[in-house]
């Protein structure tokens, strides 16, 4: 049965694994990488102190200046440009006015900047210009501008106006120059708008005094032309006469009524042949009445005369003859009445008749006038609108005149720029700070780049997640180890498991050895063979200390040297043989005589000829015999064989195993040689056991915090003896 890749836990699809960031792992590459971050921080330090020594001194001054809220009013009236109260939109428009280009050229124009060569390059060419140079102005301009800090100072009302220059005095100057303008043209603005406003005012109020004069003269042509006079506000002379007129028609008539009513009477009497006393009594005549009061008294004394004496009694005929008198007086009172009464019934009518033709006349005359004073009442509308909006006009303009000279800023000075006594830049401590930000941020950058130029692996994790093999042992660089930094090895590394039995570095082997004793596997492990992916990743080394750590604690090792090309153990362990493994395969020698004990330890080897001519051992079917045969007399038989990818044997053999070791070298092999070469193993049954961490540093991983285990060697110091 061949060994594959173990499953993989599945992660938690909830988490995404990508997004999460291994902070401890961040920690050790910076710690790895120090002397690069530190390169670089020195390098920034370096170039922002050439900078800074070579950065020419500036001096900043700030004035402030802050937005009216209340408005001071010494007449009661309405200005041109009103003032309202600040908001915070309002204090940022502010802050742009006092950036605008045309309150800096003002600014440029009164210090004369333009002819200062720190404002503007060209004027140190040569004398001022006698002409205006536009282009001067405009870099003075531009200059100013990119000196000029302008801000709101938090939440108030409040603007700061800082600008940095290169003399204290020029840079005061500047701050108080441009919030002085800034002050006095928000005034002068409103003086200019008030005399716009008075200059339009008095024209249009010539406009609009012949207009109303037009008006009101077309009014007065057209009353006259249609005789359409006024007495009251409310009525005409004609409507006035036309009332008069009905009333006297009124009273004609009632008199006319009368007079016709008493003519009637009396002619209904004088014809039912009535008395002259009925008819003074109807006509109401005091003659009548007198005449009737003689008559009465004529008639009584006839009376009298007639009971007293015959009727040729004088007395009695004079007294009759006076009663016929009254009476004959009566009817010509009567007949004189009735005359007068039918002249004044004519007269009544008449009058009655002449006032209704009056009457008509009048009504005649008033519509004509109404009709006319449909166009007069549009002529007085028209002057009327003329009279409100001149009026209008004319208030306003009294208005305007009474405020002129009373103009106020919308913003005063709080504070001016006094001369600043050091210089702002360069800032010795924002350098610095730069730098060092700057220089650490090169030097992540790099460290970012050389992580993504290394392919090798470093850690037991590293191994699993990439090649999905168990990490049995991580054997350090002996060189590297606390103890030989200084003083250097003792011995070689392969005889370090012997020479110092209770240094760290002969427990990696021992830990080897019983990662291999307790790895799972189709049938008990016996034969191992120890490969790697590319040359130089420890393998002869790695195979001897594996032996010797085995053969200490009792067990019967054999070491083959499985590589017919380099043959490492022979020219290490056993240069000298005069016997080897090809000689054991074409029968020339038996195995006993080929196999030669090792100088330092109960470890049997294997050795191949250096002078040997053969190219390889997977060709030779005698081989596998072999194995067949030392398995059975050995606990444990270790091959040391070629790398997988530049060496085809290497599958072969490592298919003859019980298991097979996979070296890594710690930051050498690359990782997709690796998973090459394990897939060529996995293609021929072979069965890994594990994977094993060569020649590493144990400096460079304390310092990265990579130690195997999770801990620090620095922490187990105390369980070895180096």
């Amino acid at each position: 049965m061949s060994r594959r890749p173990p499953p993989r836990r599945k992660p938690d699809p909830q988490v995404d694994r990508g997004a999460l960031i291994d902070l401890r792992h961040v920690g050790a590459i910076l710690r790895r990488r120090w002397m690069v971050l530190c390169a670089a921080i020195v390098a920034a330090l370096v170039i922002a102190a050439a900078a800074y020594i070579a950065a020419e001194p500036r001096y900043l001054a700030t004035a402030q200046v802050a937005l009216e809220r209340t408005a001071e009013k010494v007449i009661n009236v309405d200005s041109v440009v009103p003032t309202v109260d600040p908001d915070s939109a309002a204090v940022d428009t502010e802050v742009e006015a006092l950036r605008s280009p045309e309150l800096i050229g003002q600014v440029v124009d009164r210090l004369h900047l333009d002819r200062d060569p720190a404002f503007n390059e060209a004027a140190a060419d040569g004398p001022a210009p006698q002409q205006p140079d536009l282009i001067g102005r405009q870099r003075a301009i531009s200059t100013l501008l990119s000196g000029l800090t302008v801000k709101r100072d938090g939440l108030s009302y409040a603007i700061s106006v800082s600008f940095e220059g290169r003399t204290p005095v020029q840079a005061a100057e500047v701050a108080n120059t441009l919030v002085e303008d800034y002050v006095s043209g928000q005034a002068g603005s409103k003086a200019q708008a008030t005399r716009r406003a008075r200059d339009f005012l008095e024209q249009r109020l010539t406009q609009l005094r012949a207009q109303v004069l037009t008006a009101e003269r077309e009014v007065a042509d057209y009353r006259a032309a249609h005789a359409l006079f006024a007495v009251s506000d409310a009525t005409t002379a004609t409507q006035q006469e036309l009332s008069g007129l009905s009333t006297q028609l009124a009273e004609a008539r009632a008199e006319n009524a009368a007079a016709q009513a008493r003519l009637s009477a009396a002619h209904e009497q004088l014809r039912r042949g009535r008395s002259g006393e009925e008819l003074g009594d109807s006509l109401d005549s005091p003659v009548v009445s007198q005449l009737r009061a003689q008559r009465a008294e004529a008639a009584r004394e006839v009376a009298a005369l007639e009971k007293r004496y015959g009727p040729r009694h004088p007395e009695l005929i004079r007294a009759q003859n006076q009663l016929r008198t009254a009476d004959e007086q009566i009817a010509a009172e009567v007949k004189r009445i009735v005359a007068n009464a039918s002249i004044q019934a004519r007269i009544a009518n008449q009058r009655a008749a002449s006032l209704a033709g009056s009457v008509a006349q009048s009504q005649g005359k008033l519509a004509s006038d109404n009709e006319a004073s449909v166009r007069l009442n549009e002529l007085e509308r028209n002057a009327e609108s003329a009279r409100t909006l001149y009026q209008a006009f004319l208030d306003r303009y009294r208005q305007t005149v009474a405020q002129s000279g009373l103009e106020q800023s919308d913003s005063y000075i709080v504070s001016r720029a006094r001369v600043p006594g050091a210089p702002s830049s360069p800032n010795m401590l924002l350098y610095a700070a730069m730098a060092v930000v700057g220089g650490l941020g090169v030097g992540v950058l790099l460290v970012v780049l050389l992580q993504l130029l290394e392919h090798g692996l470093e850690t037991s994790d590293a191994i699993e997640e990439t090649l999905g093999l168990p990490t049995l042992a991580a054997i350090p660089d002996a060189a590297t180890m606390p103890g030989y930094r200084k003083a250097g090895l003792p011995a070689p590394p392969a005889e370090l498991p012997i020479k110092r039995p209770q240094s760290a570095y002969a427990e990696a082997f021992r830990t080897l050895r019983t990662s291999i004793q307790f790895a799972e596997a189709a049938r008990p492990v016996r034969v191992v063979a120890i490969t790697s992916a590319v040359p130089g990743e420890g393998k002869t080394t790695t195979a001897m200390g594996l032996a010797r750590a085995a053969a200490a604690s009792g067990g019967k090792v054999l070491l083959i040297d499985a590589d017919a090309r380099r043959r490492a153990s022979s020219r290490q362990f056993a240069e000298s043989a005069a016997v080897g493994l090809d000689d054991v395969l074409d029968g020339a020698a038996t195995l006993d005589q080929a196999i030669v004990k090792d100088g330092l330890s109960d470890v049997r080897l294997l050795p191949q000829r250096l002078d040997s001519k053969g190219l390889g051992l997977a060709e030779n079917p005698r081989f596998a015999e072999l194995i067949e045969q030392v398995r059975e007399r050995y606990d444990l038989v270790l091959l040391d064989m070629p790398p997988v990818l530049p060496v085809d044997d290497a599958r072969v053999i490592a298919s003859m195993a019980d298991g097979v070791v996979f070296l890594v070298r710690w930051r050498r092999t690359p990782a997709k040689a690796a998973s090459v070469a394990l897939r060529r193993l996995y293609d021929v049954h072979a069965e890994v056991l594990g994977a094993v961490l060569t020649l590493v540093d144990v400096r460079e991983e304390e310092r990265g915090g990579y130690a195997h285990g999770g801990t620090s060697l620095r922490a187990y110091r105390p369980y070895y003896a180096d």
